[in-house]
């Protein structure tokens, strides 16, 4: 079934776009006082009508547009998909579709960019990130610390932990830890390679030591269409002070002589 056959007319189809962006409509859709209908994405944007100038307010939606979004069926656009669904989903849809081709790799320099579904394998392949199964909603890990006796620079703890509820239904999260010897900084970042921002919390103790002493950290693992640097430079994401963090977490390697540790345990809500 294709979206043309389902539209009656361009007048129709024009309708059925913001005039801003010329992307389709998902709710919530606002309106400026003149009626005059813009998205959620270029409301924010300018907060302007690209119609008339006249300032759009968030309080006023149209609803009339949105219910007949929400009867109107539309194709995937992207090859190799054939699901149908009402257009007010159309763009949830697209974000989670594993047949979109335009997912790009979050790491740094790295130029990949392919279909969704084939993006846990380039970690894997690409990157060497391990990837651990996990049947339940927690996962315990510890990291290597850089050694005392190396400058100062930038490293990052990087995982992937597939979460299963019991179902067929599983949840991939991708870890990435980010600490900046240079700065001084700790960022504890996380990514869902599904489609909705799921909530985590990171625990970080010393499991050698005899005290309950521990750190807490909660937040949200954001979708892939997030980069980490953008959360880091926005602020989005917490920045603790990393050297605290060591000096009261970390503990011997008995592995490698030399190396400390730091241990976590992240809990995802399924």
């Amino acid at each position: 079934m294709n979206s043309s056959n389902l539209i009656p007319d361009m007048s129709f189809h024009t309708c059925l776009k913001c005039p801003s962006c010329r992307e389709y409509f998902t709710q919530p859709i606002y309106q400026c006082e003149y009626g005059h209908s813009v998205c959620e994405k270029c409301t924010y944007v300018s907060g302007k009508c690209p119609t008339c100038r006249s300032t759009i307010s968030k309080k006023l939606r149209n609803f009339q547009l949105e219910q007949q979004l929400a009867t109107i069926e539309c194709s995937c656009r992207f090859t190799g998909c054939n699901t149908i669904y009402k257009m007010n989903i159309r763009n949830l849809h697209e974000l989670e579709c594993g047949f979109n081709p335009s997912t790009h790799c979050l790491l740094q320099n790295c130029r990949w960019r392919g279909e969704k579904m084939n993006f846990l394998s380039h970690l894997n392949s690409k990157h060497n990130i391990p990837h651990y199964e996990i049947l339940g909603n927690s996962a315990e890990y510890s990291s290597r610390l850089r050694s005392l006796s190396l400058p100062p620079t930038a490293g990052c703890v990087k995982l992937l932990h597939s979460f299963y509820s019991g179902d067929p239904r599983k949840l991939t999260i991708l870890t990435y830890i980010f600490m900046d010897s240079t700065k001084n900084l700790f960022f504890p970042q996380f990514r869902t390679l599904g489609s909705k921002e799921v909530k985590f919390s990171l625990k970080i103790w010393n499991n050698e030591s005899d005290n309950n002493d521990n750190l807490t950290i909660i937040g949200k693992a954001r979708t892939i269409n997030t980069s980490l640097e953008e959360e880091r430079e926005n602020k989005m994401c917490m920045a603790i002070d990393l050297e605290s963090i060591i000096n009261k977490f970390a503990f011997h390697d008995k592995i490698e002589e030399g190396h400390r540790l730091l241990h976590y345990k992240l809990e995802i809500s399924l």
